[in-house]
């Protein structure tokens, strides 16, 4: 039976999410690992002289083989699902995508500054997710800032470190706009599970 995007609670979307980049990463690291073991045992039964040196030699540089193939398998899903949300930005024809990215973005501006009393620039060092450029004697927040307004949105849009932004400050605190921030969050993620699905 397939879920509808909106009806798939977030919690366990999420925790699919985390549990589903956890295994990649395990995976990846094994085969780092099983790929240096065999490229040693490789070396090793090169410098054997009889037949049975030939016959291992030619099955491990056939797994090493292999590996490297699983290897590349693992980074194109990886860069299928970058290329899904990026054609998801792309064929958004409503531009909703963008418009709830401007939404979190301003919305999460502004409980910051009702929770801290400071500024974009203070989010943006502490938090650690946006640069802060000197400009003429002034900070400025280039990328930041291209996220307040819908026209501003780059056409590959860094929707994470929006959604960061947003879960940072909602970490610090309640404001007036903490509800509509979350419920925003909510319908961002749904907006692109649906879009991606």
């Amino acid at each position: 039976m397939k879920v509808d995007a909106f009806s798939y609670p977030q919690e366990d979307f999420l925790k699919e999410l985390q549990t589903g980049r956890a295994k990649v990463q395990i995976m990846e690291s094994t085969l780092r690992d099983f790929f240096e073991e065999l490229s040693f045992v490789h070396k090793q039964s090169l410098q054997l002289e009889d037949s049975r040196g030939e016959i291992i030699s030619g099955a491990l540089a056939d797994l090493l083989e292999e590996l490297r193939f699983t290897t590349r398998q693992l980074s194109t899903l990886q860069g299928n699902l970058d290329d899904a949300i990026q054609t998801a930005f792309t064929q958004d024809a409503g531009h909703r995508l963008r418009e709830l990215l401007v939404q979190l973005m301003t919305c999460s501006l502004q409980h910051w500054e009702e929770t801290t009393g400071t500024t974009k620039i203070e989010l943006a060092e502490q938090s650690g997710i946006w640069r802060v450029h000197l400009d003429k004697g002034y900070f400025r927040l280039r990328t930041f800032d291209r996220y307040l307004s819908v026209p501003s949105v780059p056409q590959k849009p860094r929707w994470k470190d929006v959604t960061r932004t947003a879960r940072y400050v909602l970490a610090c605190g309640e404001s007036s706009v903490s509800e509509n921030l979350r419920s925003t969050l909510k319908e961002f993620q749904k907006h692109l599970l649906q879009l991606t699905a």
